[in-house]
């Protein structure tokens, strides 16, 4: 190689591995953003198991559920924004789905996890496209989770 073009290497190089360090380092920070403790997890479900009021969903099959769905949630608004927070009954180990509906933008968002709070399934229904419940993965759905849970690790 050339001096100019060992430079110019040198230079791709850097850029290069610039970004995918700024893309692991994003991953992370969303990763470590406030997360319910599981004592605040705990509390949350009982808060919602203690509500006799039961919610079934309709369409549960997008969240992975392969039969009905039956819930107690907590619900608070924040601004324009309804946050959820569902336990399935009978309890699932993989049965606590986080949700918030905007209606300005008629739009859901839930996320299905696991009582790690790992995402096991992600759906949104923007009322605006008629495209209904769907399925929704990706980064944009690992931002949302990681939001809904920090509104939820700090709601005391």
């Amino acid at each position: 190689m050339k001096e100019g073009e060992k430079g110019a290497f040198m230079v791709r190089s850097t850029v290069i591995a610039a970004a995918i360090a700024a893309f692991f380092l994003g991953t992370v920070a969303a990763w470590a953003q406030a997360r319910p403790t599981q004592a605040q997890l705990a509390q949350m479900a009982a808060d919602a198991l203690a509500d006799p009021e039961t919610v079934t969903f309709a369409r549960p099959q997008v969240l992975g559920f392969t039969g009905a769905v039956v819930t107690h949630q907590l619900g608070f608004e924040v601004g324009d924004l309804t946050y959820y927070f569902a336990v399935t009954k009978p309890r699932l180990p993989d049965g606590l789905i986080f949700f918030t509906y905007q209606p300005s933008r008629k739009i859901y968002r839930m996320h299905r996890t696991d009582t790690h709070l790992r995402r096991v399934a992600s759906a949104q229904n923007d009322m605006t496209n008629r495209s209904g419940l769907t399925v929704w993965a990706g980064a944009a759905a690992d931002a949302d989770l990681a939001a809904q849970l920090a509104y939820w690790a700090q709601r005391r």
